[in-house]
């Protein structure tokens, strides 16, 4: 099942200060979205959000780069050892270097340039745009005014977007919500969402909302043992061979597989046991698109297969 993730503009915003995030994590998101696992959902406000915060977070990371200094007094005693000389050196090495470092990062932020912003960038072209329409003004206008969360410092930002997300996001179709911003949590819990907004969901929407305050802690619960490489994609394909629920849940992750090429030994077995494990597969194996890729993946391949797992594949297609 498809599942439909929110970030909010902090967490996005977290890649260009410090942080235990980790660009990976993103490369992870856009792997799960390109294999239809996630669908990410951006309103306006978000993006513009970001786009007005961006430079404020990266001017804060340089400052803090700048004020960074190694302790270069040494007292009289240590300087006649081999070691203060070294150690002197590597401080003067230290400066070099991180003056390069700010004048690269200088011009790869103005530029917009930098590796968290091309990331960025690709994650948000995949994500479903809500646009602030006058109709989600006026509801997140009303929902501030009268005092309902969420909002804060006179600013109507965090209520456009919990109303695009009530308008766009389908009903009985659960979120998963990432945000580190006080609005959203409890007051007595932080590690639980608002008890006012998550009854408001469950009403509005007949679905749940499932909370985290950090990316990280969103792929520890759902995707654990993902790791980024040039296979991911397949990886994360073929595991949904495994997980199809439905003919044409299955018939959809069958096409994506066949797109790939160069299967290596494991993934070919995994492909071959998952169209002899799972009932959605082999019920339909008539089916062109179930009996194509039976042809061109496993069948091409028999010599690389494990022979056990081959001979029940033919015993179950033929």
């Amino acid at each position: 099942m498809k599942r439909n993730l929110f970030i909010d503009t902090n967490v996005y915003l977290t890649f260009y200060h410090f942080s235990n995030e980790d660009l990976k994590e993103l490369k992870k998101l856009i792997a799960l979205i390109n294999t239809d696992n996630i669908q990410l959902y951006m309103p306006e406000q978000t993006k513009n959000e970001f786009s007005r915060n961006r430079e404020v977070k990266i001017a804060d990371s340089l400052d803090k780069i700048r004020g960074t200094k190694l302790g270069n007094q040494f007292p009289m005693i240590c300087h006649s050892y081999d070691e203060y000389e070294s150690m002197k050196k590597a401080i003067k090495n230290f400066e070099v270097n991180k003056n390069k470092l700010l004048e690269k990062l200088q011009h790869d932020a103005e530029t917009e340039t930098l590796l968290a912003d091309e990331i960025l960038n690709q994650l948000f072209s995949k994500a479903i745009f809500i646009e602030t329409s006058n109709d989600i003004l006026n509801r997140s206008v009303l929902r501030y005014d009268i005092g309902n969360p969420p909002g804060k410092d006179k600013s109507y930002g965090d209520a456009i977007n919990w109303e695009s997300l009530l308008k766009r996001v389908p009903k009985s179709h659960d979120l998963y919500f990432i945000s580190d911003d006080k609005d959203y949590y409890s007051k007595l819990n932080d590690k639980r969402f608002n008890e006012y907004l998550l009854k408001e969901w469950k009403k509005k929407k007949s679905s749940d909302l499932h909370y985290f305050r950090r990316l990280t802690d969103f792929f520890k619960s759902y995707y654990p043992d993902i790791e980024i490489s040039s296979e991911t994609e397949k990886e994360i394909i073929i595991r949904n061979l495994f997980e199809a629920y439905s003919f044409e849940n299955a018939k959809s992750v069958v096409r994506k597989l066949i797109k790939f090429d160069n299967f290596s030994v494991k993934q070919l077995n995994d492909i071959t046991a998952a169209f002899i494990s799972n009932n959605q597969i082999y019920w339909i194996k008539d089916d062109y698109v179930i009996s194509n890729a039976g042809r061109e993946i496993i069948e091409k391949n028999k010599d690389k297969i494990d022979s056990i797992l081959y001979f029940n594949y033919k015993h179950e297609y033929e």
